[in-house]
């Protein structure tokens, strides 16, 4: 079946789709830089409902040109997201996300965890237990330090499959975000923001079992509440591998990144958000999924320390 005569090719097993992993570090999150997915469209009628959970421990210190960056606490995301099949490759998706920061409870556990494996505390030996601290004293600075919860920034997206064989498939996607959280309780970025894009997606990748996915492309996040000079254009990409272990379970492994935004040496400190996702995926003999990963920051303190994520999602 040649590319060019057949644009959409069937729907892939939901247990080898990627991740959607998400920067939850307060600088980033809510700037609508788009979350991996597979570049497989979705049948003519086909409804994808999800529930996703991010939960992230934060801990930056950071001094420079006489600014201070103090990033201490925990996010709680939960990300709704349904995706419409329409018919000839084209995918509608809306997603509503509710976003709560406070001092949380995980402190102590990665304290432990950290001397358990004789691991350096970092930042976390100097900052409170469980309590919460977002501060920079930059000229656009910010000091949040009362919990906060509430809607944050809407998400709607439109892809579609252009280029298919029996193996893989291409994509090519349009993402818009509204300005509908808060700046002021970091569940929006008070901007609205664009991103264009391009998926590619592959079943047995060197073998039979392994699936791969790509992702690549620029978001327009806007102008920074945080930051003057602050770049408004950011490249993205990902790399995701899903190894299925049965017919029932899959093994995640997830590598996402995107550029340093701000030109404040404190905030850019960094450099490029690099942060890497790895899990487990069960579906069982139903059209459920769910999802169970931890993330972690591989460029230090460009996303948070580490991050939880659950997910419970169902196609219909």
């Amino acid at each position: 079946m040649s590319a060019i005569s057949s644009p959409v090719m069937a729907a892939e097993p939901v247990l080898s789709a990627p991740v959607a992993s998400r920067n939850l570090s307060p600088l980033y999150a809510n700037l609508g830089i788009p979350v991996m997915m597979s570049a497989v469209s979705l049948g003519k009628g086909e409804l994808d409902l999800d529930w996703t959970l991010l939960w992230a421990s934060h801990s930056i210190a950071e001094r420079s040109d006489g600014e201070i960056l103090s990033i201490d606490g925990e996010t709680r995301r939960q990300d709704f997201r349904a995706q419409l099949g329409l018919g000839k490759g084209v995918v509608m998706s809306l997603n509503v996300p509710y976003v709560s920061h406070s001092g949380g409870q995980l402190d102590t556990f990665i304290d432990d965890w950290h001397a358990f494996w004789g691991m350096p505390d970092g930042p976390r030996a100097i900052q409170p237990t469980d309590e919460l601290q977002f501060a920079y004293t930059g000229t656009s600075g910010f000091n949040l330090n009362s919990n906060r919860a509430g809607f944050g920034d809407v998400e709607m997206a439109l892809s579609l499959a252009v280029a298919s064989s029996e193996l893989w498939t291409l994509g090519v996607f349009a993402q818009y975000k509204f300005a509908t959280g808060d700046v002021r309780d970091f569940s929006g970025s008070g901007e609205q923001g664009m991103s264009l894009g391009v998926r590619w997606s592959r079943q047995a990748c060197f073998f039979t079992r392994l699936h791969c996915h790509l992702q690549g492309g620029v978001s327009d996040v806007g102008e920074s509440a945080f930051d003057s000079n602050a770049q408004t254009r950011v490249p993205f990409a990902g790399l995701s591998l899903a190894w299925e272990l049965s017919d029932a379970f899959a093994l995640l492994a997830q590598l996402d990144t995107h550029d340093v935004v701000y030109d404040a040496s404190v905030l850019g400190a960094n450099g490029a958000a690099v942060w890497g996702t790895l899990g487990l995926r069960w579906q069982p003999r139903n059209r459920w999924i769910m999802d169970a990963q931890f993330v972690e920051d591989l460029a230090v303190g460009s996303a948070p320390d580490i991050s939880f994520r659950f997910a419970l999602s169902r196609r219909f």
